[in-house]
């Protein structure tokens, strides 16, 4: 029973920094950081109701590429998704337009973007003090840049859509200024799904 209680007692100090560093960390800031922070918007969007909102819509996305034969793992999509925008916590929302536009600066931004990125992950991930859940979520990140497995581009079809929904709904209340994020996003989503039928669809 003594060494019962000093597993409790450990697991107990382990969840309570969890509480207390990571978690009230990573939730407070990515909470507290407003996308589209260039646009007028009517209803806010934080980083947090971001990744949530993508976590579910990838669930959807991959149960029913599931149903359709494109065999896909639907918790790693859903921990995916959910890590997705992590380094925010640091670089915030950098707008669309600054790390997509084209030319010299821009790579090098998207570079430095980079960088900073890695840096901020690895800052958050060393507050778990355990090895196995960093590497764990390293992973996932790396997996999820690189867009190279399926779960990848689930997510990103996920991220995609929560545009697509969050757009939609400003203009169902007014808000006419985010209309072409609307168009664009669900051209892009559509194409998405094509790339994917048409490399992982059997027969």
């Amino acid at each position: 029973m003594k060494g019962k209680g000093k597993n409790y007692r450990r697991m107990h100090r382990d969840i309570d920094r969890f509480l207390e560093e990571f978690l009230f960390y990573s939730m407070s800031k990515l909470s507290s950081i407003v996308r589209y922070n260039t646009r007028t918007t009517i209803r806010k969007q934080n980083v947090l109701e971001h990744s949530g909102a993508v976590a579910l819509i990838g669930m959807v996305f991959s149960d029913y590429f599931n149903q359709k034969g494109i065999r896909n793992d639907t918790e790693k999509v859903i921990r995916m998704a959910l890590i997705h925008d992590a380094d925010e916590v640091v670089t915030g929302d950098i707008p669309h337009d600054a790390k997509y536009s084209q030319g010299q600066l821009s790579e090098e931004f998207r570079a430095s973007l980079g960088k900073l990125a890695d840096s901020s992950l690895e800052f958050m991930l060393t507050m778990l003090e355990n090895e196995k859940m960093h590497d764990s979520y390293w992973e996932l990140l790396k997996e999820e840049r690189n867009k190279s497995t399926l779960e990848a581009q689930i997510v990103k079809m996920a991220d995609t859509a929560d545009a697509i929904i969050y757009s939609r709904g400003e203009e169902n209340i007014g808000n006419k200024a985010l209309s072409d994020i609307h168009k664009k996003e669900l051209v892009k989503i559509h194409k998405m799904a094509d790339a994917i039928f048409e490399k992982y669809l059997k027969g």
